[in-house]
């Protein structure tokens, strides 16, 4: 069979100004650590797929952890945009009107919730569980969670930024404005309630040449930014602030990039002056992804490459195991205990239910032999009660284990 172009896809996508979504890259909780999202290759078949990749050396070595087709059977999940949590191993997808949460570096997902509107933004925040939610909604409401994303709580309205947070609990930038007229940054100290607004130079951030705005990410400092704008040539600066934007220190300009090929998304990183920047294009044979990830260890003056072939290098990984299994827990929340139900394989006969804290520690395990259904008391091993908070619970049988879910004591 003569296969799908992907060339072809790609120009259209980007021709009607929606650069894809699938090719973004993000910080990890780490230092060296980032994931990052593509469109993959073309199979035989016609299909195209979309991975999720995970790297601890700052993108020299990249590891597939989850893959879709470009439609999904319904129920999984469809790969949009990640983000890196404060907590290790933790990561979010958003996309497709759906948030959803990963606990073990993108293996496996837990669906949170669906959501209005394409225009919606998510932005991980700087303690373990934090998430902030913006644009929704045409008020431009502000919702935050400290709960990995089960639940969100209004801060205000009004304020329909686009999100960046800081690295000190609480601080808050936001960008907004419109190419050819002006950009502003605004900066708040007490989660989002109130901003200041700080104007943006237009030497600075002024145009948004085939939609790709001026876009902030914080450093590893207290009031550090670096803005990533470009210009009506088709190159993007890289720009550095000490103190919350108020003065810019250009650091870096690119060459020429024809946009209409390539896919660019920046990040920086958690370790201090660490910057990437994500390239992608359609290989040449029209059926597969050319990566490149470019790492700044000097904040974001010069840059070492990395290039992959996710044809060559990357399609011949194992498919993600798909076994179903479906575990519940009730009540959830729970104060006293809670009855956890699941559905093992008929071959199964040596289940084993493990409970975890959020940090990924076992704290009590039980065998599932001839047992569908286990009581847990909220207690450890060793029969100590259980601080209120969230903890993890999957099941293990032969080399199989399932994805974990969350549990709440409350």
């Amino acid at each position: 069979m003569q296969r799908k172009k992907l060339s072809i896809i790609l120009f259209i996508i980007c021709t009607l100004g929606a650069l894809s979504s699938q090719s973004q890259i993000t910080r990890g909780a780490v230092e060296d650590e980032i994931y990052l999202t593509t469109d993959w290759y073309v199979d035989d078949n016609g299909d195209t797929h979309y991975a999720i990749y995970h790297s601890i050396d700052n993108g020299e070595t990249i590891e597939l952890k989850y893959e879709n087709l470009e439609t999904p059977p319904e129920g999984e999940m469809k790969i949009g945009r990640v983000l890196g949590d404060a907590d290790t191993g933790v990561v979010y997808n958003y996309g497709n009107n759906e948030l959803w949460v990963s606990f073990d570096s993108g293996e496996n997902w837990e669906f949170n919730e669906t959501f209005g509107g394409s225009s919606a933004r998510f932005t991980s925040g700087c303690i373990s569980g934090e998430i902030y939610k913006c644009c929704v909604n045409t008020q431009g409401t502000i919702w935050r969670s400290t709960d990995y994303g089960s639940e969100f709580f209004e801060i205000r309205e009004d304020a329909k930024y686009i999100l960046e947070v800081g690295v000190i609990e609480g601080d808050i930038f936001g960008r907004d404005g419109n190419a050819g007229i002006g950009y502003d940054l605004h900066f708040s100290t007490d989660y989002g309630e109130e901003f200041v607004t700080i104007p943006i130079d237009s030497c600075v951030a002024f145009w948004a040449p085939g939609g790709y705005h001026p876009q902030i990410s914080r450093g590893t400092q207290s009031g550090e930014l670096y803005l990533i704008s470009w210009w009506l040539n088709s190159s993007f600066k890289i720009f550095h602030s000490t103190d919350t934007g108020y003065i810019w220190t250009e650091q870096f300009e690119s060459e020429y990039i024809d946009i209409y090929y390539w896919r660019v998304s920046y990040t920086a990183g958690r370790e201090p002056g660490s910057f990437y920047v994500m390239r992608s294009k359609v290989s040449e044979s029209g059926d597969h992804i050319w990566l490149y990830i470019d790492y700044s260890s000097d904040y974001g003056q010069t840059f070492t490459t990395w290039f992959h072939d996710l044809d060559s290098l990357y399609t011949s990984v194992h498919s993600i195991n798909k076994h179903e299994i479906k575990l519940l827990a009730y009540p959830n929340p729970f104060s006293d205990k809670t009855t956890i139900t699941c559905n093992l394989p008929e071959y199964c006969n040596n289940g084993v239910l493990r409970i975890y804290n959020i940090h990924g520690n076992l704290i009590r395990q039980y065998s599932l032999i001839n047992n569908e259904k286990q009581y847990w008391d909220g207690r450890d091993e060793n029969g100590n009660r259980m601080p209120k908070g969230i903890y993890l619970y999957n099941v293990k049988y032969d080399s199989f284990q399932s994805q974990p879910y969350k549990l709440i004591i409350h």
